[in-house]
């Protein structure tokens, strides 16, 4: 029954064919981001947080000073080229807290 229902709730074109039409989008023009970007993101990291899959505490990274920001934003501009985020980066853990 529900099968039914979708199917006529969805068939918009009363089962005929459409005209194909070629599809323009607007992206944004968006520019990559800046080392003093990655530094203030990096400042408002909060202390004393669990470290992610990777184990390194937020306090190490704010220790890191202006080498590891630089490091830092040579490895984010290279992910903004590629337009993918490291498969590592799409992880996350979660705990459930009773």
């Amino acid at each position: 029954m529900w099968k039914s229902y979708f199917d006529k709730l969805l068939d918009v074109h009363n089962g005929k064919q459409t005209e194909e039409f070629d599809i323009y989008t607007a992206e944004l023009w968006i520019p990559k981001p800046s080392e003093i970007e990655v530094e203030i993101s990096i400042k408002k990291f909060k202390n004393f947080k669990s470290p992610g899959l990777d184990n390194i505490p937020a306090e190490l990274i704010k220790a890191g000073g202006t080498a590891l920001i630089k490091k830092l934003h040579k490895l984010i501009s290279a992910i903004w080229r590629q337009k993918e985020l490291p498969k590592e980066w799409k992880t996350s853990i979660t705990a459930s807290v009773y």
